[in-house]
């Protein structure tokens, strides 16, 4: 690979570390255990949340098809939980932690990218630590 090319894998790279960065902020209130299900499910505020997200992230494709479709996944199941069954919720539950936990294995291996921040390298809690909390009907 000569320096061009390393150039243009650098720039992309660097593209990515950021679009990443910007869909976890609009996506922050669904990614995180603790963060989840503080959004009311009440009304439409909840899809409301959901919409605005999706909606950024039709506006902001990301230049890695692959990590993109993680962030369209999780949105996709979140918006599904507004009308759908217990035991529905509780599968896109675990649809939606594998897409989390396949942005978190993205961001541990791109973590030293240019334009990634010191936040985007840092570490997280232990499995047990970030369990995701349990509803009511599973208390």
């Amino acid at each position: 690979m000569g320096p061009r090319r390393a150039m243009e894998d650098l720039t992309t790279d660097s593209r990515t570390a950021q679009w990443y960065r910007r869909a976890r902020s609009v996506c922050e209130p669904f990614m995180f255990a603790a963060a989840r299900f503080r959004t009311p499910w009440v009304d439409d505020e909840f899809a409301a949340s959901i919409s605005t997200a999706r909606q950024w992230l039709r506006d902001n494709p990301s230049p890695d098809r692959f990590l993109g479709q993680y962030f369209v996944g999780m949105l996709s199941a979140y918006a599904e939980m507004t009308n759908a069954t217990v035991a529905r919720v509780m599968e896109l539950r675990m649809v939606i932690e594998q897409h989390v936990e396949a942005l978190d294995r993205w961001k541990r291996e791109n973590s030293l990218l240019p334009g990634s921040s010191p936040a985007d390298r840092g570490s997280r809690a232990p499995r047990e630590a970030r369990d995701v909390l349990k509803m009511p009907a599973e208390l």
